[in-house]
């Protein structure tokens, strides 16, 4: 009788020792800064393995080691380790599935995440959809495997303005045997290229450069077959034949802007295309590897600060041979102006913000109380105005600069220098 109480006593002391001293385990463990889950988009089910990386915002991360977390067997994960104040992406990849980033509200800006000592974000949940794949093979004419060329998945987005552009969604490089695979696809319509879109991810051999090439053997996306992929399809018959053809050198001078800062460096580049550019002694850039056609190259002057000073352009001909082209760099310009209320919209609310955009540049204004608005520091260009913090019951009715409608088929031109001080723009109440 005595015995088994006495075991009964140690019993509950070890119970109540190791209960004891778990709870003060919990207790000094830290609080993790970045916890959730990451499951399966089409059943639930945990992922274990992931992985969660946060990438730093604006930093240079080349052979840097990116913090990271592992999801255990619940698909859960923890960031215990303090991370170094900053603004991170938090990015997650799985065998078998699409990788993603986290974003607050679904938006561009909500993938920014400002991280402090004080930071807990938790309930950071992934929900992976499965990838889909392509498979294929890059020769050519004679059916001769040809390696280390790049080939990419392609997809059409469409911009704000209408106009439809071509994304690359995920490439790789042919293995010896001319053969590819691309991986972590969303469930999409793609367009196959070897050696672009445009020059993206392109490089010659030792043979030299071979032609960009569609699946179906077209010369564009416009002419290219489609092959469009369900979640977790897989698609194993690409096959692409391509051949050799000749590139040239583009060597480019800039100048100006006149009457201003010298600028310390220019910036050059050919307007829709993925390229390299080396720097020369002369001051001079050299663009490699560009084929015949017609294109537009634009250069940005820069100060010692890495501010704007000016912008330029010219269209230029690849024919058969190398091009030297010469731009002209144009100063900076001003727009001013007024907002102003319709007929039916009885005043304007406050903090309002006033966008102007174009195909190079993007910029945002503060509206005063009494209406005005000021763009300094505008490059050259053509550009179209939109509200940057849009009041929920407004819409801007109508623009005019210069006497004349500024829309989508008339931008407003700004030109070298330029200064344009009478733009209106009316606003008025959403029509129900």
């Amino acid at each position: 009788m005595y015995a088994s109480a006495l075991r009964a006593s140690l019993v509950l002391l070890f119970v109540s020792t190791c209960l004891s001293a778990s709870a003060q385990a919990q207790a000094q463990a830290p609080e993790p800064q970045i916890s959730g889950r990451v499951v399966r988009a089409d059943n639930g089910l945990p992922i274990e393995g992931a992985t969660i990386e946060l990438e730093q915002s604006g930093a240079f991360q080349h052979n840097a080691q990116l913090p990271l977390a592992l999801t255990d067997s619940r698909g859960e994960f923890r960031f215990v380790q303090p991370v170094k104040d900053g603004t991170y992406f938090i990015q997650v990849s799985a065998e078998g599935f699409v990788s993603e980033t986290y974003s607050r509200d679904g938006t561009l800006e909500g993938k920014f995440q400002r991280v402090d000592a004080s930071t807990h974000l938790r309930e950071i949940d992934f929900r992976l959809k499965r990838e889909a794949v392509i498979r294929g093979v890059v020769t050519e004419l004679d059916q001769k495997p040809v390696a280390g060329i790049s080939v990419t998945a392609v997809h059409r987005v469409k911009s704000e303005d209408g106009s439809e552009r071509l994304l690359p969604d995920g490439g790789g490089k042919t293995d010896a045997n001319g053969q590819f695979v691309l991986t972590k696809l969303p469930a999409d319509t793609y367009f196959i290229c070897v050696n672009g879109p445009t020059g993206f991810n392109a490089s010659p051999d030792d043979g030299g450069w071979y032609r960009e090439t569609w699946f179906g053997n077209a010369n564009s996306a416009d002419k290219a077959t489609a092959v469009t992929l369900s979640e977790g399809q897989e698609r194993n018959d690409i096959r692409i034949a391509v051949q050799r053809e000749q590139r040239y050198r583009v060597t480019v001078l800039s100048s100006g802007p006149e009457g201003q800062t010298k600028p310390d460096r220019y910036q050059v580049h050919i307007d829709g295309r993925s390229h390299s550019a080396s720097g020369e002694k002369d001051g001079s850039w050299v663009i490699p590897g560009i084929p015949p056609g017609h294109y537009r190259m634009v250069s940005i002057a820069w100060s010692g600060d890495m501010q704007y000073l000016g912008e330029g352009e010219t269209q230029f001909d690849v024919a058969d041979q190398d091009v030297t082209v010469h731009v002209q760099v144009g100063g900076l310009g001003e727009i001013h102006g007024v907002v102003k209320p319709d007929e039916k919209t009885a005043s304007l609310p406050a903090g309002m913000m006033l966008g102007i955009t174009s195909s190079e540049a993007a910029q945002g204004a503060d509206v005063d109380a009494a209406g005005r608005f000021s763009f300094g520091r505008v490059l050259p260009g053509e550009y179209q105005f939109k509200f940057v913090k849009n009041p929920t019951d407004l819409v801007i009715r109508n623009v005019r600069c210069r006497g004349a409608d500024v829309t989508k088929d008339s931008p407003l031109r700004v030109g070298d220098t330029e200064k344009i001080t009478d733009c209106e723009v009316t606003v008025g109440a959403k029509l129900p």
